[in-house]
């Protein structure tokens, strides 16, 4: 009894940081045991908090109701490429020190998974990558249109100048791609190229399935008009809270308008609303479904069969 408690707190401290240091070794193997999900597909157009004057909760928009992101348009995805044979002695990525970022993690690289859109460092649209580009990261900054990442993109192995992409459009990850095998590589960047071309048909079906509802037009109308409602008295709101002393009671006036406008804007956009949903659940048999398309089964087939070649990566 008398060096229990030293022996005690010994083995707590060894235990802890044995479990600290290890974890990271043990991401790769997740994968093995439970499997994982695929990622995900073209995000909703992202919704604008609303103005402190406005209801917290915006509506959803045409996008959200049919689960994809409106504003993507389909284009050429990159070509999965077949895997290559197995590297003779090739180790887990993550025993190179290459696993997805978390909190605080300062990222070495990344790769898209969809399509892409890149901007200057002036914030000029230059144009569109498909998904399963590497990417070079080089800092993160914040824009008008959300969290962005400056890096050097590497389409068809050539770097570009820095850019900046959307932080939703890619994933990150520490380390160095450098470290994976070819074949770890092309598995990677196959991988991720069917979730961009997935991504792209969900949205295409989207589309087709949005054309064929009568009320689709005036529901996407209301939305932008109410959203471009909340824009303004967001930004109204931002200059009042700037401005000086003398001018604030003119723009909360201003504010208290708009705060009428919005109501009835609302009711309008809920009216639409109601009016694009029902005719969907009248004619959902109409329309068609991602799960059932030939093209997306088969690529999620593919993407299925390179999972386990790229653990730790497939996200």
């Amino acid at each position: 009894m008398k060096f229990f408690w030293p022996i005690y707190f010994f083995a707590a401290v060894v235990g802890t940081a044995g479990v600290y240091l290890a974890a990271p070794l043990a991401r790769p193997y997740v994968d093995a045991v439970f499997g994982t999900t695929e990622p995900a597909s073209v995000r909703d157009e992202s919704t604008p908090q609303g103005a402190a004057v406005l209801q917290a909760v915006p509506p959803s928009s045409p996008a959200q109701d049919s689960g994809a992101d409106a504003r993507a348009r389909p284009g050429t995805g990159a070509a999965a490429r077949p895997p290559l044979p197995d590297d003779g002695d090739e180790a887990a990525p993550a025993m190179n020190g290459i696993y997805p970022v978390s909190r605080n993690e300062k990222p070495g690289w990344g790769i898209t998974f969809q399509r892409t859109s890149y901007f200057g460092l002036d914030g000029a649209r230059l144009g569109h990558v498909p998904g399963g580009v590497l990417l070079e990261y080089r800092d993160k900054r914040v824009a008008s249109i959300g969290n962005m990442v400056e890096c050097v993109l590497l389409e068809n192995g050539t770097p570009s100048a820095p850019l900046l992409v959307s932080r939703k459009d890619v994933l990150l990850f520490t380390g160095s791609y450098t470290k994976l095998t070819a074949r770890q590589r092309a598995d990677l960047q196959a991988y991720y190229a069917l979730s961009g071309k997935i991504g792209l048909r969900k949205t295409e079906l989207l589309q087709a399935a949005a054309a064929k509802n009568p009320f689709f037009a005036t529901y996407n109308q209301a939305y932008k008009s109410y959203m471009a409602h909340i824009d303004a008295a967001k930004a109204l709101t931002e200059k009042r809270d700037h401005a000086a002393e003398q001018d604030k009671t003119r723009l909360e006036d201003q504010l208290r308008e708009m705060k009428v406008a919005e109501t009835a804007l609302r009711q309008e956009y809920d009216a639409i609303h109601a009016k694009f949903r029902l005719w969907k659940e009248q004619h959902t048999n109409e329309i068609a479904k991602a799960e059932t398309d030939a093209d997306v089964q088969k690529w999620s087939q593919e993407m299925k069969a390179l999972r386990t070649r790229i653990p730790g990566l497939a996200l």
